[in-house]
């Protein structure tokens, strides 16, 4: 059989031919260690689409995840937007796999003048990055427990540069330090990844900030920022640099029960 390891890496792989070029990506994947059973037909489709709407409608970002019912194979469930929408709109992908694993992946970035010199970047904003891993880590770690294969997982997130007409465009990660939006280290014109076990158990819990703050800690560093700005080290969620959200992220916090503070 094949490994985790592996398996998450053909996950990926077979992934990313679905998702647009022309912008970033920010792709989360898990491969837990058990494998479900699970097989999908018009009835458990139905089913999975409205248990997905009910696990994204508290999400603090508007991003129906669940609005339109899934392509569905034996293997897998397949959620895209209902009509394709402009460069600059938030697209999604979503995979459910028949034995546990799943993958996520959201547009990011915005086309924006670097402050520096001038020239155009794709800016990916922190705050974005931060909730977007901690939601679909959290969502990843949901589907396991509904098809009853929670435990660990190896995991994966990367974020995706994009290959088409804007592929020379470097990624610069941007926030609000100072209350003025700009970049807030280097940039990169390359994919960056990392991966790590994870018990998907904690992160239906109070420690899931703690096990995503890792994940975005790794993601970071090649942009040349060392600490995240809105998980602590004690695994709290720092609402204050969630600019302009605030309440929405204090809300959605306490919906499934983490720890935040101002």
């Amino acid at each position: 059989m094949i490994d985790r390891h592996e398996h998450l890496g053909q996950i990926a792989a077979n992934a990313l031919p679905n998702l647009n070029t022309e912008s970033p990506w920010l792709v989360l994947s898990t491969s837990p260690a058990r494998r479900a059973s699970a097989e999908f037909n018009a009835v458990s489709g139905d089913e999975i689409h409205e248990w997905v709407k009910g696990q994204v409608s508290g999400w603090p970002a508007p991003l129906p995840v669940g609005s339109n019912p899934p392509g569905i194979r034996p293997d897998i469930l397949t959620f895209t937007p209902p009509q394709p929408r402009g460069r600059g709109a938030s697209k999604y992908y979503y995979e459910l796999h028949s034995d546990g694993s799943a993958l996520g992946a959201l547009q990011i970035g915005t086309l924006r003048d670097s402050p520096g010199d001038g020239r155009q970047v794709w800016a990916l904003g922190e705050g974005a990055l931060a909730w977007i891993t901690i939601a679909m880590l959290r969502l990843n770690a949901a589907f396991a427990r509904h098809v009853s294969v929670l435990g660990k997982a190896e995991v994966n997130v990367a974020v995706v540069h994009p290959t088409g007409p804007d592929s020379t465009t470097p990624m610069q990660v941007w926030n609000h330090a100072d209350t003025i939006y700009g970049p807030a280290g280097g940039s990169r014109t390359d994919d960056v990844s990392t991966r790590c076990t994870v018990d998907l158990t904690d992160c239906l819990s109070y420690s899931l900030p703690a096990n995503a703050r890792p994940l975005l800690v790794d993601v970071l560093q090649p942009f040349g920022i060392s600490e995240p700005r809105h998980i602590g080290p004690d695994g709290v969620i720092r609402r204050r640099h969630f600019t302009g959200h605030d309440e929405l992220i204090h809300t959605w916090a306490k919906s499934i029960g983490v720890p935040s503070e101002l």
